[in-house]
């Protein structure tokens, strides 16, 4: 008759932890939903975003992008001339203005960041959809540019008042990576007067 030895190895205090860790974290994540918790996890969004700004009854301003970030060893490479059609913005306005020293009629234009000889960028304005790019006949908008302000890893698009409410200022900003560019949005007033050059 043939006898079997069956060697039984005493479990290990890794094995042990495994196994209880098995058990375990289906209980956990039940508790951390059950409180409204759960673990952190890499959140990288690019989502859409649309501003709409009422600047008076006849007239609405409207933005509209997405939380991109900057690809700056792209922007590095890319030539003078070239635009970043900062992710499909769109800006639309119900009625004329004057946006960085240039007419703008009513309707709907794609905002683009077209890089200068200088290697900086201006904001531009062209009739087309989002995501389009700006031909020889972009509408050019004097533009501020700060090349070291806060990082903004995600970027931001907003129609900002300033100033006191006699001499209120609009102005369009862009912020992606360090740099802010912005540029003056002016309401004609149709009496005649100087309202939003102030």
């Amino acid at each position: 008759m043939r006898h079997w030895q069956v060697a039984v190895r005493p479990p290990t205090v890794a094995g042990m932890n495994r196994k209880l860790a098995l058990v375990a974290a289906p209980l956990l994540l039940v508790t951390m939903a059950s409180v409204g918790w759960a673990p952190p996890v890499p959140f990288h969004p690019h989502f859409p975003k649309t501003l709409e700004c009422r600047v008076s009854q006849e007239l609405t301003v409207t933005v509209r992008y997405q939380t991109v970030t900057f690809d700056k060893a792209g922007a590095e490479k890319m030539a003078a001339g070239k635009a970043w059609h900062l992710a499909g913005a769109t800006f639309a306005t119900t009625g004329d203005l004057v946006v960085g020293g240039q007419e703008v009629k009513a309707g709907r234009y794609a905002l683009s960041a077209r890089k200068t000889k200088k290697g900086g960028w201006e904001l531009t304005l062209h009739e087309g959809r989002g995501f389009s790019r700006p031909g020889d006949d972009a509408i050019v908008l004097a533009t501020e540019l700060d090349e070291n302000s806060l990082l903004y890893e995600h970027m931001s698009i907003d129609v900002q008042p300033a100033g006191d409410k006699e001499h209120t200022r609009l102005q369009l900003e862009v912020r992606f990576d360090t740099m802010w560019a912005r540029t003056l949005i002016e309401v004609p007033d149709k009496t005649g007067g100087d309202k939003g050059k102030k």
